[in-house]
């Protein structure tokens, strides 16, 4: 018992001038060090898009997590469909908002909030609709009570509440419709074993129910769907000791179990239900003078004890929130025995996983655009910057997020390939492109719903003229058409990669599942654009037509050239409008140009000259009659190969870097 309250006693948050009875023990181990060494950083920025400037500006994108705290409260927010986290202690009381979406934390920034403090109760309120948070500790006990619904706090200014008191524990009762709080610690000492109900917006004193479990602290409770009642366990007494008994609530009732097997009397862990399991699930905690790592689950009135590959580390006063039918149980933060923590852990299938936000590899030569069938920008392909490993992967990027997508079939590993989203068709199709062996691709694939599908080809059509389908080729140019109604495909490579480099400069449109090439009869330097790789195509939205600039080529006598040729096509037939320009950029190849609509021009960034040498401060805008050279503040380094495509769920440009991050414009 001694050890158990020294352990607590000198992890004191306020070390020894807290509340008069031991508020907010984050139980580091005496001397060690190590919570000051770690937390005195401060708050990160927000990873949130922020809303664009009258001029418009690149901005990379980082995916902070919140800093190293105890005491936070968390809990899955079915109305918002994310893990909502507020509050906490680090070296002071914390009071942001945070809310983890898709594998990534993201700092929210409402204009009203709570005032900060730690070990406020917070759960779901599912018949009210709405995030409820109650009191917490931050220099006094606090008795206020908050809702939280799409993004915005809102203090229901209740006269009739618990009072004030930090360390309740509380929970949202699906079988009874309303949120049960009981125990805590308040200004005069434990809280009575009283049971309080909150419904409709009030708060309800069930007084102390026989039987009741004792008064308590750092008790875990939480709803067992699957058994139809909430369960409380542990908890630390009014003299310290550690509480190991079991208790269920339901109907207004509170009934005492006997379980054999038990988890071992503990407080400060934490209890959260696994939809996707099916189970209700304890972790860690401090018993007597022990920290917990372990892990038990709880159905139909028995505890089981269970072990997995790798698991949190041993801690106390984290939080853990809920996890759905599509979600895993999400746990963060608290305190180890020497340190405080800011790790992310998610439990499914019984299986704990460090939760790191997950991006698409530093690549080179990946395809992305818009799918707009499905509301996100699609990425597919590309092959490492650094050698020749080739990816097959597909992700989606969805307000700030990147996430892996697994489709049953794709189509095979490949750099450089065509793509774009055929608006008539609804749906992505995607071409060609280079295979790991340094192959020229001549397979078409369409996108939708998730699921990629390999459309009738004819790889056998070689380079025969009017033939069913293009020639396979790697770093061509393909956009939607949307004046004309169909997918414009333009040039590329079409020789192994290994054997020589050969170009091509045909025309061809995609529509409903037919290709049909578009090249003059006859070409001419003024009726198509030269043979060529590598250019940079978009439909003009502003000017109605698809925009067309540079390339790359090479012959045995001069080497590589690059073009700075501005093209338009409409209607079927190409346009030279060079002559007409005001200004241009240098002649690029391997850069991108996508049409910003939000902002009203078409935009150019990146590529390279025939020499080799990347192009910096290469922001252009295409204004119809010419080429402005931008001057935003910030810009990823120069660079050729990288991935661009507008957004317009979040009206921005996005930007993969061949080194890995992403920015957006």
């Amino acid at each position: 018992m001694a050890s158990t309250q020294l352990m607590l006693a000198e992890g004191s948050l306020a070390e020894g001038a807290g509340p008069a009875h031991g508020a907010a023990w984050h139980c580091s181990a005496p001397g060690s060090g190590g919570a000051s060494a770690t937390c005195n950083a401060a708050p990160p920025a927000s990873s949130a898009p922020a809303p664009l400037a009258s001029t418009p500006s690149w901005a990379k994108l980082t995916y902070p997590v919140p800093i190293t705290r105890i005491g936070a409260s968390m809990v899955y927010d079915a109305k918002d469909k994310y893990v909502l986290l507020f509050g906490g202690y680090n070296t002071s009381a914390l009071g942001d908002t945070w809310k983890f979406s898709g594998g990534v934390w993201t700092h929210l920034s409402p204009g009203r909030a709570p005032s900060a403090r730690y070990f406020a109760g917070m759960t779901y309120d599912v018949t009210d609709g709405y995030v409820l948070l109650f009191g917490g500790y931050s220099s006094t006990y606090l008795s206020d009570t908050w809702k939280f619904v799409t993004g915005v706090w809102t203090n229901l200014s209740l006269s009739t509440n618990p009072g004030g008191r930090y360390g309740a524990a509380m929970a949202y009762d699906a079988a009874d419709g309303y949120v049960v709080l009981i125990g805590g610690v308040t200004s005069t000492g434990w809280a009575a074993p009283d049971t309080w109900t909150f419904a409709a917006g009030a708060w309800s004193n069930k007084s102390v129910l026989t039987p009741s479990p004792s008064p308590r602290t750092y008790a875990s409770l939480d709803y067992d769907p699957a058994d139809g009642y909430v369960v409380l366990f542990g908890g630390l007494n009014t003299t310290y000791g550690i509480l190991g008994d079991t208790w269920t609530y339901a109907a207004g009732k509170w009934t005492l179990l006997s379980p054999s097997p038990t988890p071992p009397a503990r407080a400060q862990a934490a209890m959260a239900y696994s939809a996707l399991d099916g189970k209700l699930v304890l972790f860690g905690g401090v018993g007597t003078g022990v920290y917990y790592s372990d892990t038990w689950t709880f159905v139909a009135g028995t505890w089981t004890k269970i072990a997995t590959a790798v698991h949190p580390s041993k801690r106390v006063e984290f939080a853990m929130a809920d996890g759905t039918s599509t979600t895993n149980v999400l746990l963060f933060g608290g305190s180890g025995p020497v340190y405080y923590l800011n790790d992310t852990w998610t439990l499914h299938g019984l299986i704990w996983a460090k939760a790191i936000p997950r991006v698409p590899a530093a690549e080179t030569g990946a395809t992305m655009t818009y799918d707009e069938k499905d509301g996100y920008v699609l990425l597919f392909g590309g092959e490492t910057s650094t050698g020749y490993s080739f990816f097959g992967t597909t992700w989606k990027f969805l307000h700030g997020i990147w996430t892996p997508l697994f489709p049953a079939v794709s189509p095979s590993a490949r750099a450089f390939a065509s793509m774009a989203y055929d608006q008539a068709d609804g749906y992505v199709v995607l071409f060609g492109g280079m295979s790991r062996f340094g192959v020229a691709l001549d397979d078409t694939w369409s996108f939708v719903g998730g699921v990629w599908t390999a459309l009738p080809g004819d790889t056998s059509a070689g380079g025969v003229p009017g033939v069913s389908y293009p020639i396979g080729r790697f770093q061509s140019s393909m956009t939607y058409d949307a004046a004309d109604g169909y997918l414009l495909l333009f040039g590329g490579t079409n020789t192994s990669y290994y054997s020589g480099v050969g170009y091509v400069g045909d025309t061809w449109s995609y529509s409903a599942g037919v290709w049909t090439n578009m090249t003059p009869t006859t070409p001419t330097a003024t009726n198509t654009p030269s043979q060529r790789a590598s250019t940079e195509m978009t439909y003009d939205s502003e000017d109605g037509y698809v925009l067309l600039f540079s390339g790359l080529q090479w012959n045995s006598i001069s080497g590589y050239s690059s073009y700075a040729d501005t093209w338009s096509f409409s209607a079927g037939v190409w346009t030279n409008l060079t002559s007409s320009m005001s200004a241009s950029p240098p002649g690029v190849a391997s850069g991108a140009l996508v049409d910003d609509t939000y902002d009203g021009y078409p935009i150019l960034w990146g590529g390279l000259t025939a020499g080799g040498a990347h192009i910096t401060s290469s922001t252009w805008e295409f204004t119809g009659t010419g080429w402005v050279k931008l001057s935003p503040a910030a810009a990823a380094a120069a660079q050729s190969g990288f991935s661009m495509a507008f957004d317009p769920s979040d009206n921005e440009v996005v930007l993969l870097t061949v080194t890995g991050p992403t920015w957006t414009y």
